[in-house]
């Protein structure tokens, strides 16, 4: 639903602020535009892909789909940063040839109604994403808040041109350039960490660690592998036990680790446990 309402309102938003941009005499309107164009492909690629990785596993991917969230993550991120580029060298061609016009009103409202409309989509798929831990929906929602600092660019711009500058105006356009590139850089990293299996945040380490130690029987933890999976988590963890324990006593404390970690720690998708014999040298 919060990807569908994203969709439907930057395919207006984005021809809205086109006809502006063209008929209010605006680079920076029509950048904005332009911007907002990607910004329905993004969230077009994220819908498609949230679909995806809602199928549960099957033979040929045991592990399940989740991973699709995260490469829409970075096609999305790869996205902005394309339109972010497109749009730095049309204002610079702009500039070198010096075109100037002043915008007309009309651009000037389109860029206050993006403003409020791309922030108020920002905070309401930010929130989604969040609860629902999913990287593609958050990537999808800094898109709209990138678009939003965008329209204030332009704004800024097309205010500069009406008030005797009209150069500011293609200046604007490079600075809604410069906020786009910035933006996807800042989505790319944490998305090419999930791709490299990085591990988690400390904090969340924190949670299995203590939630494992809660379990009667465990000695020790000798080891934890955790990695995403789009928006889910999978958790590999070594605990050392009693060495006197029978296999079937063993496996129970296994048991009783994995239900733990399921219902302790948010977004665990899976568990793996292996049981160690103790050893008195432990710490």
């Amino acid at each position: 639903t919060c990807t569908l309402v994203g969709l439907v309102t930057n395919v207006a938003l984005a021809i809205f602020k086109l006809l502006a941009g063209i008929f209010g005499f605006s680079y920076a309107m029509i950048a904005d535009a332009i911007h907002s164009f990607s910004d329905c492909f993004a969230t077009g690629t994220v819908y498609i892909a949230l679909r995806i990785g809602e199928k549960p596993p099957d033979e040929s991917h045991p592990y399940g789909h989740a991973n699709a969230e995260t490469i829409a993550a970075f096609l999305v991120a790869l996205i902005i940063l394309g339109t972010g580029v497109y749009v730095g060298v049309s204002a610079v061609q702009l500039i070198a040839h010096k075109h100037f016009e002043t915008p007309a009103t009309i651009a000037l409202a389109a860029a206050a109604i993006s403003i409020v409309t791309k922030e108020g989509l920002f905070r309401y798929t930010l929130k989604v994403g969040k609860k629902s831990n999913s990287p593609a929906v958050i990537a999808n929602a800094w898109d709209h808040r990138s678009d939003a600092y965008s329209s204030v660019a332009a704004l800024a711009g097309i205010i500069g041109a009406r008030l005797a500058f009209p150069y500011l105006d293609p200046i604007a356009g490079l600075a809604v350039s410069a906020l786009i590139i910035k933006m996807s850089l800042t989505l790319l990293r944490p998305n090419i960490g999930i791709l490299m299996d990085e591990r988690p945040e400390p904090v969340v380490l924190d949670k299995i660690r203590t939630a494992t130690l809660e379990v009667r029987g465990i000695k020790a933890i000798d080891s934890i592998r955790a990695h995403r999976r789009g928006s889910t988590l999978t958790i590999d963890i070594e605990v050392a036990v009693d060495s006197r324990l029978t296999v079937e006593q063993g496996h129970q404390v296994a048991s009783e680790v994995k239900n733990k970690l399921l219902n302790k720690v948010e977004h665990v998708q899976d568990v793996m446990v292996h049981v160690n014999p103790y050893q008195l040298t432990q710490s």
